[in-house]
């Protein structure tokens, strides 16, 4: 954000000069003057553009403003014109700052009829403080807050653009990623309150929906807001039975402290603190054809200080395994299957994974591997 507002100023019609500036910050801009000359009748502008976004480029600049205009008998020609103008490089992507220019003008147009703000000497004279404020505060955090008086203040701040959010299953279990803190901390609504008792890194949407009483459908719209706002990830339904292989990232866990760290705490059995060693071991331990019950056969987790559940949740939330599904594929689609398998024949087709089968039959995945093991016409793909 440092330093893509290359100025702002504010523009207005004076009855005698016309478009002028009155306002500047910062006030040696190169070439400002020539590029405001060049381009004022865009931003003191007719009628046909008032409150309407306006961008043009001149002289290596991006100008962006707002043209506004109150009708009143009290100003000079019966009119008073204004632009708050922010100033960019010409290659610059404008398109975070748009609602902040655009409620910025609108905020002054109100302020200027409830209270004559902007054309009172007194009120006037704050205008050089609140644009400097602007230009730090948005050039430093992408926000900033300007008192108007003592019971107003104007709070703009730049809203990122979020990715779409991704599509929630019933069998998606969400996790989160952040402190205890922050979860207790947020400003949730009443509906997202209701179902964070339920999301543990092991409960599926199905559950969380029934556990919390809360529609199936309003729990996955929850689900997509914490996502978007990184407060949780979505990582696969836990089993004995689930086989996972050790990722490239695991590397990670050899070098970076911070990782190593929040590992440990995460891992650890209570009141045990396992060594980074013993984890990073477990972790490349990991293979197909070994499941986490076979593992736990193989290897005493507990005398690790290793809790196995939280062990294979921090390693999925983390990148570091990978869990090797199973997609069963059914050769003849136009025959008939036995009950409970009819019911979801379509979607045998190899796009299906066990979690998702077995959440909608509402069986483990070992009873589905019985339903299945003794048809010759369903294979299961592994990856």
């Amino acid at each position: 954000m440092a330093g893509v507002i290359k100025c702002i100023f504010f523009s207005e019609f004076h009855h005698i000069s016309g478009p002028i500036i009155s306002h500047q910050v910062p006030d040696d801009l190169p070439l400002l003057k020539d590029a405001f000359d060049a381009v004022h009748d865009l931003i003191i502008t007719k009628q046909a553009l008032y409150d309407r976004l306006v961008s043009v480029d001149a002289l290596g600049y991006r100008i962006v403003g707002s043209p506004r205009s109150i009708e009143n008998k009290k100003y000079p020609r019966n009119a008073f014109i204004f632009n708050f103008v922010f100033v960019f490089e010409v290659n610059t992507d404008t398109t975070l700052f748009e609602p902040v220019i655009l409620k910025l003008g609108a905020a002054f147009k109100t302020y200027e009829l409830e209270s004559s703000f902007l054309s009172q000497e007194e009120s006037r004279s704050k205008l050089q403080s609140i644009l400097c404020s602007v230009f730090k505060d948005f050039n430093r955090c992408g926000c900033c807050t300007i008192p108007i008086d003592e019971t107003k203040s104007l709070h703009l701040k730049i809203t990122p653009s979020l990715p779409d959010p991704p599509t929630i299953q019933d069998h998606h279990v969400p996790i989160f990623t952040c402190s205890q803190e922050d979860i207790d901390s947020a400003p949730w609504d009443l509906t997202i309150q209701q179902i964070l008792p339920y999301v543990n890194g092991f409960n599926h949407v199905k559950k969380i929906a029934e556990e919390s009483e809360v529609d199936n459908e309003i729990v996955k719209v929850c689900i997509q807001h914490l996502i978007l706002y990184a407060f949780v990830k979505l990582i696969t339904i836990f089993q004995y039975s689930n086989v996972y292989t050790a990722e490239p990232k695991i590397k990670l866990l050899l070098d970076d402290k911070v990782l190593q760290k929040e590992c440990i705490e995460y891992v650890a059995l209570q009141g045990s603190v396992p060594k980074i060693g013993a984890v990073f071991r477990l972790y490349c331990s990991l293979e197909a054809g070994l499941n986490v019950k076979d593992l736990c056969n193989r290897v005493d987790m507990k005398s690790e200080g290793v809790n196995e559940r939280t062990f294979i949740q921090y390693g999925l939330m983390r990148g570091l395994i990978h869990h090797l599904q199973k997609y069963p594929v059914f050769l003849r689609p136009d025959d008939s299957l036995p009950s409970p398998l009819d019911s979801i024949k379509s979607y045998l087709d190899g796009s299906h994974c066990y979690d998702e089968l077995c959440c909608k039959l509402g069986i483990s995945g070992q009873e589905l591997d019985k339903s299945i093991e003794d048809i010759q016409s369903i294979i299961v793909c592994w990856k």
